[in-house]
């Protein structure tokens, strides 16, 4: 099992490590109240049991910002941003959700994977549990999630 670690700091960016070989490789991660970005990631990835950035960084992916392109880990960042805008929305109701998604997945020309309303309602769920966990850390405290 792999894990990921978040570090919230002062600023533009929190943090996130990936372990490798026992050393923690430290990638930038915007923050995208109320959890990081990446942590929407982690979210959607966990709910769906999809293979997207998070995994992808854990399995020994090259984190920089270019990824080769995979269908389902394009799929996976087209629900982040669906959810972040979900979360900064009001939370409409999750059969907007999945119209957005798809709205957004024929603008950016990816295949969408199929959602329910049950998976948004899991999905937003989850992100509220990071959130909780999330707001409670003083700035340097960090989160460990396992993968």
């Amino acid at each position: 099992m792999s894990r990921v670690i978040f570090e919230k700091r002062d600023g533009k960016y929190d943090a996130m490590f990936v372990e490798r070989g026992g050393a923690l490789e430290e990638i930038a991660c915007p923050k995208q109240p109320p959890i990081p970005h990446d942590m929407f990631h982690y979210a959607i990835e966990r709910v769906l049991e999809m293979r997207g950035f998070i995994r992808r960084a854990a399995g020994g992916e090259g984190v920089g910002f270019v990824m080769a392109r995979e269908a389902e880990s394009e799929a996976v960042e087209r629900l982040v941003e669906t959810m972040q805008a979900d979360s900064w929305s009001g939370r409409p109701p999750a059969s907007e959700v999945i119209d957005l998604f798809h709205t957004t997945c024929d603008a950016r020309g990816t295949t969408p994977i199929t959602l329910t309303e049950e998976a948004i309602v899991a999905i937003r769920s989850e992100i509220d549990r990071l959130a909780v966990e999330w707001s409670a850390l003083p700035t340097r405290g960090r989160m460990t999630l396992e993968i």
